[in-house]
């Protein structure tokens, strides 16, 4: 370790486990040894073996959370770090406590990063389809002709911009709480015939036209909320 030659260490650490497997303190090691060499999966794996077995051993808890932060998990990170001071006393040490509070930042940093993608959009904006996140607009931008980044080429339309619009986030936001929604408007075949003669060149839909129809019409209602202007948010019962 001290010539930093890490392979050579995880072997000999590794040699020295098959005569003593359940050795805290080779377990610990070979974790650090793994870190240095930036295989932070194994020595998470190590480090998580060696508190197991002895949950006293410190240094183990610190090398886990280590191995923790770098793979992305400041919270589980924070953990580690937490249980290396319970188990030192006194507070901890320096090194524990610095550990712990620069996981701790980096959560607080990831949880402020939710909170504005929140206020944007709301919960879970960007994260993609499902999980109550905003609507997998792929299917839509495809019957479009695809083209979902910007305008021109006869793609789809730049949706940053489109998203700006009162209306069309009023019907993301229903989109989001009724996914039955979508799944109508991709059956609708107006739509399709729609969708097929704009990525056969034919340029953008005349969307009054569209709206004559009583079905689009409908589901247009009910993406803007349904009800009118005087109806209950949700009271439609739609289901989560």
């Amino acid at each position: 370790m001290a010539q930093k030659d890490y392979a050579a260490a995880i072997d000999l650490y590794t040699q020295a486990l098959a005569l003593h497997p359940r050795n805290a303190v080779f377990l610990s090691n070979r974790a650090a040894a793994h870190s240095a060499a930036k295989d932070h999966a194994s020595a998470r794996i190590d480090a998580e073996a060696a508190v197991a077995i002895d949950p006293s051993y410190t240094k183990a808890w610190s090398r886990l959370g280590l191995a923790r932060f770098a793979l992305g998990d400041p919270k589980g990170a924070m953990e580690a770090y937490q249980k290396g001071i319970e188990y030192e006393g006194n507070g901890g040490s320096d090194a524990m406590k610095k550990g712990y509070e620069t996981a701790k930042r980096r959560v607080e940093e990831l949880e402020a990063d939710d909170n504005v993608a929140s206020s944007r959009g709301g919960p879970g904006a960007g994260a993609g389809a499902g999980a109550g996140g905003m609507p997998d607009f792929s299917n839509l931008a495809s019957m479009f002709g695809g083209g979902g980044a910007g305008g021109g080429g006869g793609g789809m339309p730049d949706l940053s911009s489109i998203m700006s619009n009162p209306m069309f986030a009023s019907m993301a936001q229903n989109l989001m709480s009724n996914p039955d929604l979508m799944n109508n408007l991709m059956s609708n075949p107006r739509l399709r015939d729609m969708a097929n003669q704009f990525s056969s060149g034919g340029g953008m839909p005349d969307l009054g036209s569209l709206m004559s129809d009583p079905n689009i019409a409908e589901m247009a209602r009910n993406m803007m909320g349904g009800g009118g202007a005087g109806g209950a948010p949700g009271s439609g019962g739609a289901g989560r």
